[in-house]
């Protein structure tokens, strides 16, 4: 009998965990994305193109400088995609990163140096979580009447730590 209840118990556990895992959405693959914010429905885009260059957040219009290159690291030993990924700007040159900022306030920026990045799914959107700030997470700082600002820190499980990425065709 205890046997059966184990069994009905793991059953209702797996049965409730199922809708969670199928709400989070599949990790991108390597490509070019929008990387849009899901608390402002605005878009990752740098003041212009070049290094040294601040990342804030604009008005979703699908521009070439809201294009972003994402590629997926493969593992090495079993040669299968992970969840970690180089971002930088889409385009011909190869020298535009986007990482955070070296300083406190951790501002996203463009530079010459990959970094890397950890994607978690979730129900609404993804974490970019830094491997070089020890797993701090991108958010997106509001900071009106001026344009939204990206930033790195800890993530208190809010809306403004959850970005979409929408292929970029």
């Amino acid at each position: 009998m205890k046997v059966l209840q184990k069994f009905a118990l793991a059953v209702s556990l797996v049965a409730f965990a199922l809708p969670a895992l199928a709400q989070a959405e599949p990790l991108p693959d390597s490509g070019n994305y929008f990387i849009v914010s899901a608390l402002s429905d605005e878009a990752l885009e740098p003041g212009e193109a070049g290094v040294g260059q601040n990342v804030g957040l604009r008005e979703f219009n699908r521009g070439g400088m809201q294009k972003w290159l994402l590629t997926r690291k493969i593992d090495p030993s079993t040669k299968k995609p992970t969840n970690r990924y180089t971002i930088r700007l889409s385009g011909e040159s190869e020298d535009l990163n986007f990482q955070p900022h070296p300083v406190a306030s951790m501002q996203a920026i463009i530079s010459y140096n990959k970094s890397v990045f950890v994607l978690e799914p979730g129900d609404n959107g993804f974490l970019v979580k830094s491997v070089a700030r020890n797993g701090d997470a991108l958010y997106a700082l509001v900071a009106p009447p001026a344009y939204n600002e990206a930033h790195f820190g800890p993530s208190d499980g809010s809306s403004k730590f959850r970005w979409k990425f929408v292929a970029a065709n």
